[in-house]
């Protein structure tokens, strides 16, 4: 069982990196938090083999979700917050 890409885009990214990186398709996801709220999101994929990113969190904000970094947490719309993994 996989996961199925439409490769009929592309997108060229600038900034990861010395090289432009580009995407091989995207796909559209559904995110489930808090166990009620479902969100469905398109996003880019690509291989980032080597880089440190997180790309496409624009779609916390129309969510509501605000992400708290001195925290460490994600706070979700209705102020229940959930703590990053790898917090130090």
């Amino acid at each position: 069982m996989g996961c199925y890409v439409n490769r009929s885009q592309s997108q060229d990214c600038v900034g990861i990196g010395d090289t432009v990186y580009s995407t091989a398709g995207r796909k559209q996801i559904k995110i489930t938090l808090a166990g009620y709220l479902i969100y469905l999101f398109d996003i880019w994929v690509g291989d980032l083999s080597g880089q440190e990113a997180i790309l496409g969190m624009d779609c916390m904000v129309p969510a509501g979700i605000r992400l708290d970094l001195a925290d460490g947490s994600l706070c979700l719309p209705d102020e229940v917050r959930i703590q990053l993994s790898g917090r130090r």
